[in-house]
């Protein structure tokens, strides 16, 4: 059942901690490859999570570095399919979350945003000095999430996710990596860079 208000933190509380998005982590973004550039994403300094990701696009637009976007919407948001997905933290203890929650219709809905969004992003210097995402944008995400737990958060946190994934993403870009901190409970997102 999908709570009626936005006060709701965590979509995944009273779950097992197997089951939960993390509430602080780091990820390491490591980019490597010369003529076809891929990023690998390191996880708390341990292992890798996901698959290394080229830009699958004709011209060079760093998309590779967009799984930084899924990892913000689970930080600020608390809702990221695709975050759950690669952090192997799906709710399978719950089997209707673990297949409309966690599951490819809404993994596949997030890429989808995802893409919309980063479409929009390189028109605008990948959101540099703005300080809004555009209000058609806004309302198709919402459209997009209406069958969803995230439906509750509004559309000004979707924008404040999106703003700061976007600062985090112009970073990485600009340093061919780095290590972001991803804290939950702050709501914060911090980039450092590595040597």
């Amino acid at each position: 059942m999908i709570p009626k208000n936005n006060k709701i933190k965590f979509f995944d509380e009273g779950f097992s901690i197997n089951e939960q998005i993390p509430r602080q982590f780091s990820l390491h973004f490591l980019e490597y490859g010369e003529d076809r550039k891929e990023v690998k994403v390191i996880f708390n300094e341990v292992y890798q999570i996901g698959d290394k990701i080229n830009d699958n696009s004709y011209e060079n637009d760093f998309y590779r570095y967009h799984d930084v976007f899924h990892y913000s919407f689970a930080t600020i948001l608390g809702w990221s399919p695709c975050a759950r997905a690669m952090m192997k933290r799906k709710r399978k203890s719950n089997e209707a979350l673990d297949r409309i929650e966690d599951g490819a219709r809404a993994a596949i809905t997030e890429e989808a945003i995802s893409m919309i969004v980063f479409n929009e992003a390189k028109r605008n210097h990948y959101f540099k000095n703005c300080k809004k995402v555009s209000k058609t944008t806004l309302r198709i995400i919402k459209e997009m999430t209406e069958n969803f737990e995230v439906k509750i958060r509004s559309s000004q946190e979707w924008e404040k996710a999106i703003l700061k994934s976007y600062d985090i993403f112009r970073l990485l870009l600009e340093n061919k990596g780095g290590k972001v901190e991803f804290d939950a409970y702050k709501k914060e997102i911090n980039y450092t860079f590595l040597n």
